[in-house]
């Protein structure tokens, strides 16, 4: 799926997909080339209460991911600002959603 497939994503089987209650955060990715899965994304449902909300989230998180090769995976810089403005574009968001 644009544009995520002209990204450097990870294979589907390094990724882990987790759903949880955290009243704090939306989603968070980590990066952990020590664990079972190198890839870990994950979705609060005390935030997230609507399809909407979990597809832009995840689409934040993506982004993330779609920078784990490099050492700035976690940043909101520049780069991460210019995926969400394609990511946005492709997909009809605002990019200050994502």
């Amino acid at each position: 799926m644009k544009p995520f497939d002209r990204w450097d994503m990870p294979l589907p089987e390094q990724v882990s997909f987790i759903v949880d209650q955290d009243p704090e955060v939306m989603g968070t990715y980590l990066y952990d080339d020590g664990e079972q899965f190198e890839h870990v994304i994950t979705i609060s449902t005390k935030k997230c209460g609507h399809l909407a909300t979990v597809i832009r989230v995840l689409c934040h998180e993506c982004v993330h991911m779609s920078r784990w090769k490099t050492q700035k995976w976690s940043h909101h810089d520049a780069e991460f600002r210019r995926r969400t403005k394609v990511i946005s574009d492709e997909l009809g968001f605002d990019p200050l959603e994502l």
